[in-house]
């Protein structure tokens, strides 16, 4: 699996949204200072904003008060809601879902492991809120998962 630049500067800006919101949910922050902090470009972050206005997630208001905050509490915005409006599904098979491709032969039973790699991203990505990750609060399914030996090294193809 791999992480677009775009869900990785969503998530990022979304983060700092939260960190302001749980300071004063009604405060706003500009696209410059979301851009400065999380050291985004300032024009893909505006695209990448439009679509989380789009989808509902944040809202703006221009001006002097202008700026951007979150449309919906951060306890209820999921890590998998960002990927899939920015990225699309969190597991696709050649842009499609694993549940409608059929294998034949050796590579009869290759569905159900794309099924179960949806399954357990799911797992993680459904679970884990914007409030999580910006207090520190991670489940403890994703403690156990980063603590098991070898999370945190890279694994090459030989």
């Amino acid at each position: 699996m791999n992480i677009s630049a775009a869900t990785d500067y969503g998530m990022r800006a979304l983060l700092q949204l939260t960190e302001n919101y749980l300071a004063n949910p009604e405060e706003r922050v500009t696209v410059l200072e979301i851009a400065e902090v999380q050291k985004i470009p300032v024009k893909f972050l505006e695209s990448i904003l439009r679509q989380l206005q789009q989808s509902g997630l944040i809202n703006s208001k221009r001006g002097a008060n202008g700026g951007y905050r979150l449309a919906r509490k951060p306890k209820e915005i999921s890590v998998a809601m960002v990927i899939r409006i920015l990225d699309g599904p969190l597991i696709a098979v050649k842009g499609e879902k694993p549940e409608d491709h059929k294998y034949t032969g050796s590579a009869g039973n290759l569905q159900e492991v794309w099924i179960a790699a949806r399954v357990a991203v799911r797992e993680i990505f459904e679970e884990v809120t914007l409030h999580q990750i910006a207090t520190g609060a991670l489940p403890a399914k994703i403690k156990r998962a980063i603590d098991q030996p070898g999370a945190w090294t890279r694994r090459l193809t030989i």
